[in-house]
């Protein structure tokens, strides 16, 4: 099942990658670069956040 994560991880990074290519970002509705700046780095951080701690499985695995 960790596989799942690291796959749904890499593909919010590919998410986040676009995103900067794009200027926009989705959360609740599509949030532009130059629009709104705050929230589009903070809306960017939070997908990398969620990207990242993919990566990272709390289960464990001695069972």
């Amino acid at each position: 099942m960790t596989n799942f994560w690291k796959v749904i991880g890499v593909l919010l990074l590919i998410w986040v990658v676009y995103d900067l290519y794009a200027g926009y970002t989705i959360l609740h509705e599509v949030i532009y670069r130059e629009e709104s700046p705050t929230l589009y780095w903070g809306g960017l951080g939070l997908w990398l956040v969620l990207a990242i701690s993919c990566f990272y499985s709390w289960e464990s695995e001695d069972y």
